[in-house]
């Protein structure tokens, strides 16, 4: 039991910094939705999918290449810091003149005015998200895990910050995007003061070649998977007008705990599995994968039937009544919530699984581009969520089946009977809720609340009753105990 709580305890860090930053953050969109108008809203986010598009690909997988070789030739890490930095600086300049000199050519095209008029602020975004992306990314390779989520939390914070106070000043989009641009070059420069002080430029033409080799593929999976993934969101943006891409943008919010708990433990399972490679643990790795689902599936199946139930009375909550007509496509977008239960990204680059991660990366953008194509011209907003959704689904099932092949078969691989439970469980927590919410009086918050705790106690009922659930007093850690390490589960 103890050696199944070693990932969660070890993503705990990162999984407090990512609660902290949704507290803080989480009242970024709601502000820009009352402050500005519905089409300069849905220019900010428009202008935010460019921006983090470009932040994610561009990169080439340089980035996420440290968490594969810092901790397996710990010694050469200057070398493999420095050049990640300096590529995506670099690539950051670049990104940001082109969309200065072209930008705008482009979104007038796009029949986005608005837009084209803010492009100097997106394009200098752009090249600071760039400069400074690698910098919680460096003490995570490390094992510096503390330091990592303080990182990531001061960054988003002081994004968060910036966005908001800008745009209450001003009550522009302007606002918005000159609030943004100062967070974003915060970090840029406290990312190369980090690096300068701590490992210094130091640069090796072999082991860049040996971290390109590595990354690249990757990268140029990347450079069509978050494409693939965004298609949806571009293709309504250029088929509708702005103020409607901000109600298909409502319907695709989130709750930020899908991101707070997937990316933790996914950089987590890479990095244990690294761990467990190098000091030849043969089991470790398929155990760490099923811990980590069963973890994550534990909180994303009954928060999927939740969203469902309260979805309409949530978003006209928090978004007021003039975005009632995104609550379809948002119950279509909470479908993929359990699909983040699998944290098969971790396992592929910790497999250095590159040619393979490219190929599905071509075939998901084959199956997306007409399924939501498709979609959207037979029914509409809800017809191209429905096919990014279907398209989501086949693809990481293809990457499930290669993670079953790379940890020893499928038929270990995943918890079958807790996930069977789980889903059975908030099945029968889902009508508890709907019941409470119906029923409930007072004020929204409170009869969302009160629909959010039945629905809870409801679904941990159903699983003490499986036996699923351990008891209470398993799940506080003992004073004194040990998180063991690979080497405690080797012995």
């Amino acid at each position: 039991m103890n050696g199944q709580a070693s990932i969660l305890r070890r993503a705990g860090p990162l999984m407090i910094a990512r609660f902290a930053i949704a507290v803080v953050t989480f009242s970024t969109p709601l502000v820009l939705a009352r402050v500005l108008v519905p089409a300069s809203y849905g220019t900010f986010k428009l202008a935010w999918l460019w921006c983090t598009t470009l932040g994610v690909v561009l990169p080439m997988g340089l980035t996420p290449s440290l968490i594969y070789f810092v901790p397996r030739e710990p010694e050469r890490r200057r070398y493999f810091i420095a050049h990640a930095l300096l590529v995506t600086t670099s690539l950051g300049v670049c990104a940001g003149t082109l969309l200065y000199l072209f930008g705008p050519r482009i979104a007038l095209r796009m029949d986005k005015p608005e837009l084209a008029a803010q492009m100097g602020w997106v394009a200098l975004f752009t090249a600071l998200f760039l400069s400074g992306s690698t910098m919680d990314c460096i003490p995570m390779s490390q094992g510096r895990i503390k330091l990592a989520a303080v990182l990531r939390f001061g960054y988003e914070v002081t994004q968060a910050i910036g966005i908001v106070t800008g745009a209450l000043i001003t009550r522009s989009l302007s606002g918005a995007l000159a609030g943004i641009v100062a967070g974003t070059g915060f970090r840029a420069v406290a990312c190369w003061v980090m690096v300068l002080r701590e490992h210094g430029l130091h640069v090796s033409r072999e082991h860049l070649k040996r971290q390109l080799a590595y990354a690249l593929p990757f990268g140029l999976a990347f450079a069509i998977i978050i494409p693939q993934q965004q298609f949806h969101q571009y293709f309504v943006a250029a088929s509708v007008t702005a103020a409607m891409f901000a109600i298909y943008a409502v319907g695709c919010f989130n709750l930020p705990i899908v991101d707070m708990l997937y990316t933790p433990v996914s950089e987590i399972l890479q990095l244990g599995i690294a761990e467990h490679d190098r000091d030849g643990i043969r089991e470790g790795p398929a155990r760490l994968f099923r811990e980590a689902v069963a973890r994550l599936a534990f909180v994303f199946i009954p928060m999927m039937a939740l969203l469902y139930v309260c979805g309409p009375t949530l978003l006209i909550f928090l978004f007021t009544e003039r975005y009632r007509d995104s609550v379809p496509i948002f119950r279509l977008a909470i479908l993929a919530i359990p699909l983040a239960a699998l944290p098969l990204d971790g396992v592929m680059r910790a497999r250095a699984q590159n040619r393979f991660v490219l190929a599905v990366s071509v075939v998901k953008l084959a199956l997306t581009v007409p399924l939501v194509v498709a979609g959207f011209h037979l029914y509409g907003l809800r017809g191209a969520m429905g096919g990014w959704v279907a398209a989501e689904a086949v693809t990481r099932g293809i990457l499930l089946l290669r993670a079953g092949q790379l940890l020893g078969g499928m038929r270990h691989l995943l918890p079958w009977r807790t996930l069977a439970m789980q889903a059975l469980a908030a099945a029968v927590a889902a009508p508890v809720g709907a019941v409470a919410l119906r029923f409930a009086q007072g004020p929204v918050l409170l009869r969302l609340v009160l629909c959010g705790a039945a629905t809870g106690l409801a679904y941990l009922a159903a699983l003490r009753a499986t036996g699923e659930l351990p008891p209470l007093r398993e799940w506080i850690p003992r004073k004194g105990s040990v998180v063991p390490g690979p080497s405690t589960l080797a012995a």
